[in-house]
């Protein structure tokens, strides 16, 4: 089976409809880049997890390098599990997908917009956790860096929760402007 076929065949079913996909970077997000220490690596794993527990609606998408290397169990085994719950599928590796022109130098931007695009939720708002901002459009409205020394620290906690506050609390104003 190829990792193509590999990730609908066994990715965890995600429970609530997805309101706001994170494409996940792990390194320089979830431990430091480069990480010496085996016991550091996925250090900032909990931290994810608990800064998504108030938002339920937010799926997971790998956009890491490392599913280039890594069939998708080793992906998600080191992972704590309301992490690996929210996952519902990885990028595509840029180069087996044509992108427009003004993306090509923008490659983990144009490998997450044409995931967006191939599942149907190019409608659905977007974020990306990574520390490469050289992967992105200068000043990305999308990109929540990390600094690849401390990746997913309690100020980028911070940016990913207040994001996350002003997109639901936006969407509720306009359900109430609707219904009052």
């Amino acid at each position: 089976m190829s990792k193509k076929e590999e990730w609908p065949a066994i990715r965890p079913q995600f429970d609530a409809e997805p309101r706001v996909i994170v494409f996940l970077d792990f390194d320089g997000v979830l431990h430091p880049d480069p990480c010496l220490e085996a016991t550091r690596l996925f250090e900032n794993a909990p931290r994810l997890a608990q800064a998504l527990e108030d938002f339920p609606e937010v799926a997971l998408v790998l956009s890491t390098a490392w599913r280039h290397t890594r069939p998708y169990e080793q992906l998600l085994e080191p992972l704590p599990a309301p992490l690996r719950e929210r996952i519902i599928g990885s990028t595509p590796t840029f180069g087996d997908f044509e992108t427009r022109t003004a993306l090509i130098p923008y490659r983990r931007q144009a490998e997450c917009m044409h995931w967006m695009q191939q599942s149907r939720l190019q409608d659905e708002p977007w974020l990306a956790l990574d520390d490469r901002p050289s992967g992105f459009t200068p000043y990305c409205d999308n990109l929540i860096g990390c600094h690849p020394k401390y990746g997913f620290d309690a100020s980028v906690c911070a940016r990913l929760r207040s994001a996350l506050q002003r997109h639901f609390q936006g969407r509720s104003r306009a359900v109430d402007l609707l219904i009052g």
